[in-house]
């Protein structure tokens, strides 16, 4: 691991300043480098946090001032993004929807304390599934739309898929969510229970409804899960979380994980809070989370190469990893079958199948998926094994 590295990893957990100032003491730093990471890992705050507490003497003048200008910034910028949230949720009870915001504001604050540690890129809310027409129709009037053009039969296919859209107007993008992830990953919660948890929660000058605290951390797990863990910023959102909320009922969080089928999920969010950024787990949930081995082997691989360049991987190596986060046989088949057979928007602005023909999306997708794309990319990777580094690194981005 390079000191640049080992410092981001030091900054975005619980440890004590002292240990930032071992690192830079210890450490010659490439300072581009480590922004970069910093920003590309989405932890750009909580690492000019670290190091606005760090002895002054131990870095370089000119990045103490940029840290403490970049902090500001993401403060200004971030409590623009809660007031756009209010102003949203406001809007959506006058129609009487009903909205629980998570990740994003309500996140930063219950984490880390702050609304300026956290980086945003959007604004995510959860609504009733029976809701989700009339939401939409309420945030049209608010000037937010969505840039997707379908037949009524691509539309309802997709909200029956995605769990979520994503609206654009002014400020951030915003997320109404109905479910928390994809129907293909087949999380199977129980959302008018979750729904029945949701207690009030101070925030800047009133009170929001909220997430209960453990399904807070559920969602959390459940959103790094679903992106495969690839960005620092979702592993230090379950450090932070879990490091001040140490009264979190363990025995309800695992036994609701389990009976959803989620608990090896969140046993890999927590494991990999603990094993990167040192999160403070009770003796018995370190138990629980080691009790299972596919866990901690998951967790391994994850932290082998959490640093390491980032290349498209095959389709079939990205959906191995969501099929070994599940435990249960039939959510894993679920998830297999969903996956091979759910039409996406990519797949109906490829082609357009008049919609009395719409069941023609599932072998197009198949074919397209699974032959035409792995085709595709093997034959531009060879196409450019000859044209230096950053022709290859173009053809293993994501198409």
């Amino acid at each position: 691991m390079t000191p640049e590295q080992r410092l981001l990893r030091c900054a975005a957990s619980a440890l004590p300043a002292a240990k930032v100032d071992e690192l830079l003491r210890d450490g010659e730093f490439d300072w581009t480098v480590l922004v970069q990471g910093a920003f590309d890992h989405g932890v750009s705050g909580l690492l000019c946090s670290a190091l606005m507490q760090a002895t002054p003497d131990l870095m370089p003048h000119e990045i103490r001032g940029a840290c403490a200008e970049h902090l500001r910034h993401q403060g200004r910028s971030a409590l623009a993004a809660a007031r756009q949230m209010l102003t949203v949720l406001d809007h959506l009870k006058a129609f009487g929807i009903e909205a629980i915001p998570f990740k994003g504001p309500t996140l930063a604050v219950s984490a880390f304390g702050a609304l300026g540690l956290r980086s945003l890129r959007d604004l995510d809310f959860l609504i009733r599934k029976e809701q989700t027409q009339s939401c939409l129709d309420a945030l049209r009037e608010l000037g937010y739309t969505h840039e997707r053009t379908l037949t009524p039969h691509q539309w309802q296919a997709f909200l029956d898929y995605a769990g979520e859209e994503i609206l654009f107007g002014s400020g951030l993008p915003i997320e109404p969510h109905w479910h928390f992830a994809p129907r293909t990953l087949s999380f199977e919660l129980d959302y008018e229970a979750l729904w029945s948890r949701a207690r009030p929660r101070p925030f800047l000058d009133r009170e929001l409804l909220c997430l209960a605290p453990e399904d807070e951390l559920l969602a959390v797990c459940l959103h790094g899960g679903k992106e495969q863990w690839v960005k620092l910023k979702w592993v230090a959102d379950v450090a932070a979380f879990v490091e001040r909320h140490p009264a979190l009922d363990w025995a309800a969080l695992q036994r609701r994980a389990s009976a959803q089928g989620v608990a090896r999920v969140l046993r890999l969010g927590l494991a990999l809070a603990r094993n990167l950024l040192d999160a403070p787990l009770p003796a018995e949930v370190t138990r629980w989370v080691d009790a299972d081995p596919h866990a901690v082997r998951l967790c391994g691989e994850l932290h082998r190469r959490f640093f390491e360049p980032r290349q498209a991987c095959s389709i079939y190596e990205f959906n191995a990893l969501h099929w070994h986060m599940r435990e249960r046989a039939a959510d894993r088949w679920r998830y297999l079958v969903r996956t091979l057979t759910q039409p996406r928007t990519q797949h109906f602005t490829d082609v357009a199948i008049p919609d009395r023909l719409f069941g023609l999306y599932v072998p197009y997708k198949v074919l397209h998926d699974y032959a035409a794309l792995p085709l595709w990319r093997r034959y531009k990777r060879h196409r450019t094994q000859a044209s230096g580094p950053a022709a290859q690194e173009q053809a293993d981005a994501p198409s």
